[in-house]
C-alpha cells in the first residue's frame, strides 16, 4: 500500500490531512478545460459497477469536476454481479470507443477497471495519447493521508463501510458525496450527522431526488386535495438479488487474486471469504447491507419525509417473511441474524403520519373502488391516504393521480398546479454547486437524518421481531434494551469510530 502514514493516528485526529498532494492543480489544466478555480477535484472510493455507471453518466462529463484519484481494494476481477450479464460491459464499450473492454463471459469492474475508464475519458477530451492524472489507492486512509490536492470524495462502498469513509473523509476537510444509505447502523448514521455539523463540509446523499412531480405533489397535498395524509403506503419489488439466507456461507473459498479482503471488511469483524459476501449480494447481510429498504426506500420515501416532515419515528415494526430449517430430523421455524429475508413489511410509526414499508412482492391492500374491478395493484408504487382522499402514484410518487379515477375526472382543470420550478435542479447540479459555495446542499448527510436513522432501526425490528419503541432525543429505545445492542457494531481493532 502506499506511503507509510500511521493510520491509528489518522483515525483519531480530526484533521487527518498532510502536506502531500495528489496531483498539483497546476496540470489539471488543458484544452477545453474550465479553470482550476472553477473545477472541484473528487476522489472516488468503490469501483464496483454502480461507480463506473456514475462516472459515464453524473461526473466524467462534467467540466467542474475532475478525478483525480479512485480507490478500491479490488484490484480488477470479473466476477461482479449486475442486473443483465453485459449492460454496464456495454456501455463502458460505447462510452470509451473500444470494442474489447471487459470480458465476454464476466462483468468486470474494480479499480484498475475505474482508472482505465476515467484516463480514457480525459486523454480523448484533452486530445491526447494518454492521461495519467488520477492515482490508484488500495486503502482509502492512505489516499486521505496525503489528500491536499482533492476537494471532494465520493463514496460508492458496500454500505458497512458508508459510515467510515464518510466520517474520515469529512474530519479530512473533504466535501462528501455518498451513496446511499448513510450508514447502515444506527450509531453511525448519528456521527455521519453530527462530523457533518462540527466540520461545516458540504454533503450529499445521492437519494435525494429533485423533479417537477415532486413539486406538484407537494402543492396538492398542501391544498389538502385528500385532507390531511394519515398513512403512506410504499412498496417495491426488491430484492432483485439473491436474500433470505439463514445462516453465513460455511463452504470455504479462496481469497481472489487482487482482493484485499481485510480492507474490503473495514470495520466489520474477521470472517472467510465468501463472493456472496460482496458486489451487490452485499445488501442482503445485516453486517454488509441495508436491505431492501436501504437500497431504494432512501429515494422514495425521502419525498415522503420532505414534503410532509413527519419527524423522526416513534415506533418501529416489521414483519419478515417465515424461514425454516431442517433440525436433526425436525422441521423448525427460525428467524434469521445474518440475513435480511426475502420479503418483509416495515410499520414506522410517527407522531401524526404511520408510514408503511413492503418488499419482495408485497402490496398494501387498497380499499374497495379505488381501482377498476381487474386491474391489479402495480407491483412498485406509492399511496398517500388522507382523510378522505387517496392519491396513487410510481414508486417514487411520480405520475399519480386521484383515486378512484372518476374523482380525478371531476377535479380536472381545477386542481392546484405547482407555484414554480425554480427549485427543479438536476441533482449533480445540487451538491457541486453547493460545494462550489461552501454550504449545505439540500440532499444533505443532515437532512435525511430522520429517514437514515428510522432505516436502520427497521432492520434491527426485524432481526428481534419486536416492536420498538424509540426515544429521538436520546437515541434508545425505551422498551427492550436488548435491541439497543444493534444500534452500532463491534468493531475490527483500530477501525474504531
Amino acid at each position: 500500500m502506499p506511503g507509510s502514514f500511521n493510520r491509528r493516528q489518522f483515525l483519531a485526529t480530526t484533521a487527518g490531512v498532510s502536506a502531500a498532494t495528489i496531483i498539483p492543480r497546476r496540470v489539471l489544466g488543458g484544452s477545453g478545460f474550465t479553470a482550476p478555480s472553477d473545477r472541484l477535484t473528487a476522489a472516488l472510493v468503490g469501483s464496483g459497477t454502480q461507480a463506473l455507471r456514475q462516472l459515464m453518466s453524473d461526473w466524467l462529463p462534467r467540466k467542474d469536476l475532475q478525478l483525480v484519484a479512485v480507490c478500491d481494494p479490488n484490484k480488477d476481477s470479473d466476477d461482479y454481479r449486475d442486473w443483465s450479464p453485459h449492460g454496464i460491459r456495454n456501455r463502458v464499450r460505447s462510452f470509451m470507443g473500444n470494442a474489447g473492454w471487459g470480458s465476454e463471459t464476466g462483468i468486470r469492474a474494480g479499480r484498475d477497471a475505474g482508472l482505465e475508464l476515467i484516463e480514457h475519458h480525459y486523454a480523448a477530451t484533452l486530445e491526447q495519447g494518454t492521461y495519467s492524472g488520477c492515482k490508484p489507492y488500495v486503502d482509502y486512509r492512505d489516499m486521505l493521508a496525503e489528500s491536499d490536492g482533492i476537494d471532494v470524495v465520493i463514496d460508492m462502498t458496500p454500505d458497512h463501510l458508508h459510515g467510515a469513509v464518510n466520517i474520515h473523509a469529512m474530519r479530512a476537510g473533504k466535501h462528501v458525496v455518498a451513496h446511499k444509505t448513510l450508514a447502515n447502523v444506527c450509531y453511525e448514521v448519528h456521527k455521519c450527522v453530527e462530523v457533518a455539523k462540527e466540520t461545516g463540509v458540504t454533503t450529499h446523499l445521492m437519494a435525494w431526488n429533485n423533479d417537477p412531480d415532486f413539486y406538484q405533489l407537494k402543492e396538492w397535498l398542501k391544498a389538502g386535495i385528500i385532507g390531511k395524509v394519515k398513512e403512506v403506503h410504499n412498496w417495491s419489488n426488491r430484492p432483485v438479488w439473491p436474500q433470505g439466507w439463514m445462516e453465513n456461507p460455511s463452504e470455504p473459498m479462496p481469497v481472489p487474486d487482487g482482493l484485499e479482503w481485510d480492507l474490503w471488511l473495514g470495520c466489520v469483524p474477521d470472517r472467510p471469504y465468501h463472493l456472496d459476501y460482496t458486489h451487490a449480494l452485499f445488501r442482503g447481510w445485516y453486517d454488509f447491507g441495508a436491505g431492501c429498504l436501504g437500497d431504494m426506500g432512501n429515494y422514495s420515501l425521502w419525498r415522503t419525509y420532505r414534503m410532509l416532515n413527519p419527524g423522526p419515528v416513534v415506533s418501529v415494526s416489521a414483519t419478515p417473511a417465515t424461514g425454516c430449517v431442517i433440525v436433526g430430523n425436525q422441521c423448525q421455524w427460525r428467524r434469521s441474524n445474518v440475513g435480511f429475508p426475502a420479503a418483509s413489511t416495515v410499520h414506522f410509526e410517527h407522531k401524526d403520519l404511520d408510514i408503511y414499508w413492503y418488499d419482495g412482492g408485497m402490496k398494501p391492500r387498497l380499499a374497495k373502488g379505488l381501482l377498476p374491478y381487474g386491474v391489479p395493484v402495480p407491483r412498485e408504487g406509492m399511496l398517500y391516504v388522507g382523510e378522505y382522499g387517496t392519491i396513487m402514484g410510481n414508486f417514487l410518487g411520480q405520475r399519480f393521480s386521484l383515486l378512484p379515477e372518476s374523482r380525478m375526472k371531476a377535479l380536472a382543470g381545477s386542481m392546484p398546479a405547482a407555484k414554480s420550478d425554480e427549485d427543479v435542479v438536476d441533482p449533480v447540479d445540487e451538491y457541486v454547486g453547493a460545494m462550489k459555495v461552501g454550504k449545505q446542499s439540500r440532499g444533505s448527510f443532515i437532512n435525511v437524518r430522520d429517514l437514515a436513522e428510522a432505516t436502520c432501526l427497521a432492520a434491527i425490528a426485524l432481526r428481534t421481531g419486536k416492536h420498538l419503541m424509540w426515544d429521538a432525543e436520546t437515541k434508545a429505545f425505551t422498551n427492550d434494551d436488548e435491541a439497543g445492542a444493534y444500534l452500532t457494531r463491534e468493531y475490527r481493532p483500530g477501525w474504531e469510530l
